[in-house]
């Protein structure tokens, strides 16, 4: 550790504590068998193949806001979970035709809280989403559901998930440099996404028509990139 800055080495520590002490049983609704999620590795970000990867459009606001369809983009970079057992059994009844499997997934610190990101711009907070930025390992996977017409059986637990691994992690909690608002959008002028943005040093006395300009600083696969990183120094096995 010589020559770390204790500022910054205090900062780590105090943000890995807090992470251990949010760990979660999360869960998402899939019509895919455990065979082939366990063949696929895992769940892939939609247009993705690669794990642990920043997509050059990451996006949490895109991903919660979906296309005209309702679902994920292609290209937003995030799997959908929920810490709410019966919105993914619900949606197996209402988006699956009562079959599929509602697995239940250990926290990571990729996994974002979506409500505590967005904050007053999230629609959908009785979603109760945890986005997992890169996606999903299978190992990570405690067991699933079957639902057969819309009755459940008992659960299974996956023999590959690793609770040495995952056991103490928590989510990654609120991370305002990952919701990638539009360039323009009002959150930008804001507290705590000002921090991440063209306007976060601009003076009160600025215009309104350049306070409308305000963009993010960095592009949303450098800030995604920026915490995976972070996910990797807590949790070296979890990408």
């Amino acid at each position: 550790m010589a020559g770390r800055n204790p500022l910054t080495f205090g900062f780590f520590l105090f943000s890995l504590w807090s992470l251990l002490c949010q760990a979660v049983d999360l869960y998402r609704a899939d019509s895919r068998t455990p065979a082939q999620i366990q063949a696929a590795q895992g769940f892939l970000p939609r247009g993705q193949s690669t794990f642990g990867v920043a997509a050059p459009d990451t996006s949490l606001w895109n991903h919660v806001e979906g296309d005209a369809q309702g679902f994920s983009r292609m290209d937003d970079g995030y799997v959908s979970t929920t810490s709410d057992r019966n919105l993914a059994v619900n949606w197996i009844r209402d988006m699956l035709g009562g079959n599929g499997y509602v697995y239940r997934i250990h926290s990571a610190p990729n996994m974002i809280d979506c409500k505590a990101t967005l904050d007053k711009y999230y629609r959908f907070e009785h979603e109760k989403e945890f986005a997992a930025l890169g996606g999903i390992k299978d190992n990570q996977i405690i067991g699933w559901t079957r639902f057969t017409n819309n009755r459940a059986g008992s659960e299974e637990r996956n023999p590959f998930y690793q609770a040495n691994i995952y056991g103490n992690m928590g989510t990654g909690g609120s991370q305002p440099s990952l919701a990638a608002f539009p360039p323009g959008h009002p959150a930008w002028r804001e507290s705590p996404w000002n921090q991440f943005s063209t306007c976060r040093n601009n003076p009160r006395g600025i215009s309104f028509d350049k306070r409308q300009s305000c963009s993010p600083a960095k592009s949303n696969q450098a800030y995604a990139a920026d915490h995976l990183e972070y996910v990797e120094a807590v949790c070296p096995r979890c990408q």
